[in-house]
């Protein structure tokens, strides 16, 4: 059987920090695996990407919730181009703490 997630959602963070770091907006994505785990990820797209490969993830909602969580740097692509935008992507498990997901 393959892997199954439930309570999937996805939204925006803004005033977002990893580490200490001031970071443009984020995407956020959480969940739940298949053995009931949660889980979630972070995508920031910078031109200052930080140095850290893990840290306090923080930042806050659109209807002003604060959010934070630890997470790793999962991973780094750097684009090409003068701009030289990064994009980050940070997996975090466990509670992000501030968010609360209604039971289905």
């Amino acid at each position: 059987m393959g892997v199954v997630t439930t309570r999937h959602l996805r939204f925006a963070i803004h005033d977002v920090t990893f580490g200490g770091i001031g970071l443009p907006g984020a995407t956020v994505d959480c969940w739940d695996d298949d053995e009931g785990q949660s889980r979630w990820s972070a995508r920031i797209v910078t031109r200052v990407g930080p140095e850290l490969d893990e840290g306090e993830l923080t930042g806050r909602m659109a209807d002003g919730r604060s959010l934070s969580g630890h997470c790793v740097v999962a991973d780094r692509q750097v684009g090409a181009g003068g701009r030289r935008e990064t994009l980050v992507e940070l997996h975090g498990s466990g509670v992000l703490h501030g968010l609360e997901v209604a039971e289905a």
